[in-house]
């Protein structure tokens, strides 16, 4: 990558293209270009030979082609993008979203907005994408205790026993955060550390407030705040975190609370899948109804994202799958069955259960659910469900 950023001005207009170019010039560490739109093509991209560290996107109001050209590239082709149209129309701003934008400017710029967020994005942009392997997974319970935590450490180890991969796994639960006590770890310290000094940590220095497990799996964990904290204050070094840990690992695994708050939220946006967790209770499937909606419609994630989980899985209890499968507009959800001994005496001891009860049916379907997150399973294809629903009993 060159020395200097590069960032790519795209627009249906030629002098809106130079105002912006303009308003970037006087920043040094930016090689900026402009390309235009013209007639007959919709992709933002087309004829680009070398893609830019950061999109910048100038539309207008029918901007629906441009936003699903850029759908059609995956996730490691398309560069970062920032949009900038009417903020005064809220439909372009969710496709915008829907689009993986990374912020959305109004119009008329103001100068010092646009810059601050062009370095700030375009220098995030950097770390996340050297390791192009890099895949961010959320886990979250539909319901408090549906097991997400037990799920989410587990899965974290063994990506990194059974696929070898370099992985993190980061406990957001700020409040009443109890991950290290699954893989009985005692932090000295964790992510609340390393946001107070996230200005100056670089790829070396982040490695400092990790706990390791002597698998390798690294923790950064959540030592408890009290009720004075505010989040607004974090966000932008939690940014810069996230981008470290894109840059020095190959999975990153983050357990999320139930309520979404604004690192929570900043999360779901970038995960590339999103694990909803959620057993088999009226309550339980009322609130992943409303967990699903949340994400696809007020945070306008994509639900090819999710995947649902049916922990502690049983084939007599009063919600069945196809209840489950009917509420989540089709979803096929992954079950992992109950074996409440073996899970237990994981969790007490702080021994991931691969290691504690590798013949339990909890852990087979762990092995597969694994594969999934890893990317080596690519769909919820009916052979592996089957598998699934085989090992549930």
């Amino acid at each position: 990558m060159p020395s200097r950023l590069q960032v790519l001005i795209v627009s249906h207009s030629e002098d809106a293209a130079t105002r912006l170019r303009d308003c970037l010039s006087d920043a040094s560490d930016l090689e900026v270009q402009t390309h235009i739109i013209r007639n007959g093509s919709s992709d933002p991209l087309k004829g680009v030979v070398t893609f830019p560290d950061l999109l910048l996107l100038q539309i207008g109001p029918d901007s629906r082609e441009e936003f699903e050209a850029l759908g059609r590239y995956t996730l490691d082709e398309r560069p970062p993008l920032i949009v900038i149209g009417d903020g005064s129309d809220p439909q372009i701003m969710r496709a915008a979203m829907q689009a993986g934008a990374r912020d959305f400017l109004s119009e008329p710029i103001v100068e010092e907005d646009l810059l601050a967020t062009v370095m700030r994005l375009a220098t995030e942009s950097k770390p996340s994408r050297k390791n192009a392997l890099t895949a961010l997974t959320a886990f979250i319970n539909v319901k408090g205790g549906s097991g997400a935590t037990f799920l989410a450490t587990n899965v974290a180890h063994l990506l990194t026993v059974i696929s070898n991969r370099r992985t993190v796994l980061v406990d957001l639960d700020l409040r009443f955060g109890n991950l290290p006590q699954y893989l009985d770890l005692k932090p000295k310290r964790g992510l609340l550390e390393a946001l107070d000094v996230a200005s100056d940590l670089d790829e070396i220095a982040i490695e400092a407030y990790m706990t390791k497990h002597e698998s390798g799996l690294s923790v950064l964990a959540a030592l408890n705040v009290g009720v004075d904290f505010h989040q607004e204050l974090m966000l932008d070094g939690f940014e810069s975190v996230l981008a470290l840990l894109s840059g020095n690992y190959e999975r990153v695994i983050v357990d999320l609370p139930r309520q979404i708050d604004q690192l929570g939220a900043l999360t779901l946006e970038r995960a590339d899948k999103i694990v909803l967790v959620m057993q088999q209770s009226v309550p339980g499937l009322h609130d992943a109804v409303r967990m699903y909606d949340i994400l696809t419609k007020e945070l306008a994630i994509p639900a090819d994202r999710l995947t649902i989980i049916v922990n502690r899985y049983l084939k007599n209890a009063s919600v069945q799958l196809t209840d489950i499968e009917q509420a989540l507009h089709g979803k096929t959800p992954i079950l992992v069955p109950n074996d409440f001994q073996a899970v237990a005496e994981s969790v007490n001891i702080g021994v991931p259960i691969y290691d504690q009860a590798r013949r339990s049916s909890v852990t087979k379907a762990l092995l597969r659910l694994e594969e999934l997150v890893d990317g080596r399973t690519v769909t919820t294809s009916k052979t592996f469900i089957t598998r699934l629903r085989g090992m549930a009993g």
